[in-house]
């Protein structure tokens, strides 16, 4: 799945349907086998990038603490106002039996004070719950811009200069990358296989016994 966009662009499907035989369709798979790979390789030839510039230390001891997200508990709230607003159905469905019989005048009393306690209760604590996800929500934001600033002079570094100066090469380079033929075979991609060459040689250092490493690389986006 990770190769998914690039073979239904390889493939031109978004253009185009698959040849309807089997035997030309099969043709077609395999002619962007070696484009496929030409592609991973040419993305393994990234260069390394401060690790602190994308993502958290996990060393970090502020990072260490398990903390709890608070979240507004809606399942809860729905079945007390179902249970509030069921309560005042009864009451109108059966307000006239309520308000002339003497028997129930304390009821008849006493019901709305209760009700409205009821719904103040819910109130509050939907309120209370509404406010801790606003300040947490807050404090986030504001912790987010501590650490950009904090962070922002690794943007300086040289090696941030020389990924935003290969990321850009690396898409301008797929961007050039196109089938020239419908002859379903590699050599349908005859210039594109050239060009994509010509960035690995680019990018690859010849000093190195093993330049292409998959271990080496630095971070993505």
């Amino acid at each position: 799945m990770d190769n998914y966009f690039t073979i239904i662009s390889l493939l031109g499907l978004r253009n185009q349907n698959l040849p309807p035989f089997r035997e030309a369709r099969l043709k077609r798979y395999k002619s962007i086998k070696k484009m496929v790979e030409l592609i991973e390789t040419a993305g393994w030839t990234q260069p390394k990038v401060p690790f602190n510039a994308f993502c958290l230390s996990s060393q970090d001891p502020e990072w260490e603490d398990d903390m709890t997200y608070p979240v507004i508990e809606y399942n809860k709230f729905g079945y007390q106002a179902l249970a509030f607003g069921m309560n005042l159905f009864l009451y109108a469905y059966n307000y006239n039996v309520i308000t002339q019989n003497i028997r129930f005048r304390t009821f008849r009393y006493l019901f709305p004070v209760v009700q409205c306690v009821i719904f103040s209760r819910i109130y509050f604590e939907y309120k209370s719950e509404l406010t801790k996800v606003n300040l947490f929500d807050e404090y986030v934001q504001l912790r987010a811009q501590e650490l950009v600033k904090e962070n922002e002079f690794l943007l300086e570094h040289e090696d941030i200069k020389r990924f935003v100066w290969w990321y850009e090469d690396y898409k301008e380079t797929l961007c050039r990358v196109h089938r020239q033929a419908n002859d379903h075979a590699a050599t349908d991609f005859k210039d594109s296989e050239l060009i994509l060459q010509d960035f690995i040689r680019r990018y690859t250092n010849p000093n190195s016994a093993r330049p292409l490493n998959y271990q080496e690389k630095g971070v993505l986006f």
